[in-house]
């Protein structure tokens, strides 16, 4: 609601910005009638994923949308995403770059959110290649075997008491203490800065960072950002990922103590930045890359 009011105080400012648009002289796909600078926000609902087959049935395979200036096409036939994904998929191959995805990925310092290009491909393979080989895995299964019996022990005593169980609780545990051990080295039961409820509260958070939907994702640009910051929503974002960005620093201080076994993913991945510093390599391996590579497994 409240960023609805800002748009309708801001309407009149948006409009003077209106004579720089023309029609469009290209060959769009067809879509649902458009309304001034919205486009088709006010359908969003109507036009979620799990409704678009209704409008592929009225307007074919390929359909345009317009969310506020940012264009939207909707592919749903297999010939289509074929030509998409193969023919056109270096002008396809990257994600859609959000407020919320670019503070959760330190600026889209990471594989999976960093736009296709020279840092990714390199980010790629040392992925590939350093972090997340067959061996490296393999060698982390007693890791997932050790967690998966602890739950499952955990399961039995609970019948056996005929206690009720919170299984998303259990469920969360389960996952965030095995990636929790396998990527950072550390353990939910005995670490200093985290435990199981407040690994829930942060998985919780940092969705809410990558979902949530600013302004500024639909109207790029001075006056997106200017509303959100007056509607509060950037401030919002910015608590929710200062609280996660305290939690990724946390693990690498931990990381960086003197006298630590050096055998985890982020140990590998500081041996990497330190490597680079001293050789000279072209790609620079920042701090930033590093938060932004281990957030990947837990958000």
């Amino acid at each position: 609601m409240s960023l609805f009011l800002c748009f309708l105080c801001f309407l009149p400012l948006i409009l003077i910005f209106l004579k720089i648009f023309k029609s469009s002289k290209w060959n769009v796909p067809p879509g649902p009638k458009t309304l001034p600078i919205i486009g088709n926000l006010h359908q969003r609902r109507e036009l979620h994923p799990r409704h678009r087959r209704n409008l592929s049935d009225k307007y074919g395979p390929v359909v345009l949308l317009q969310y506020g200036f940012v264009p939207v096409v909707v592919i749903s036939s297999k010939e289509a995403a074929e030509e998409v994904l193969k023919i056109h998929d270096l002008e396809c191959c990257s994600r859609p770059e959000t407020a919320g995805t670019r503070a959760a990925f330190y600026n889209f310092k990471d594989v999976g959110f960093a736009p296709y290009g020279e840092e990714w491909r390199v980010m790629r393979k040392l992925s590939v290649v350093e972090l997340f080989s067959l061996k490296k895995l393999q060698s982390f299964r007693s890791i997932r075997e050790e967690e998966n019996d602890l739950c499952v022990k955990k399961l039995s005593e609970f019948a056996t008491k005929r206690s009720p169980v919170n299984l998303e609780k259990t469920l969360f545990t389960l996952i965030g203490n095995i990636v929790c051990r396998i990527g950072f080295g550390i353990n939910l039961y005995d670490c200093d800065f985290v435990d199981e409820d407040r690994i829930v509260d942060l998985v919780h958070k940092s969705d809410e960072v990558i979902g949530d939907s600013l302004f500024s994702d639909f109207f790029p640009g001075r006056i997106g950002r200017l509303i959100d910051r007056i509607s509060g929503q950037s401030k919002r974002l910015n608590n929710l990922f200062s609280e996660l960005d305290t939690f990724f620093q946390n693990i690498l201080d931990h990381h960086l103590k003197p006298g630590r076994e050096r055998s985890y993913i982020i140990d590998v991945m500081i041996a990497m930045m330190k490597k680079q510093e001293t050789d000279g390599d072209a790609f620079k391996f920042t701090t930033d890359h590093l938060k932004g590579m281990i957030s990947v497994p837990y958000l």
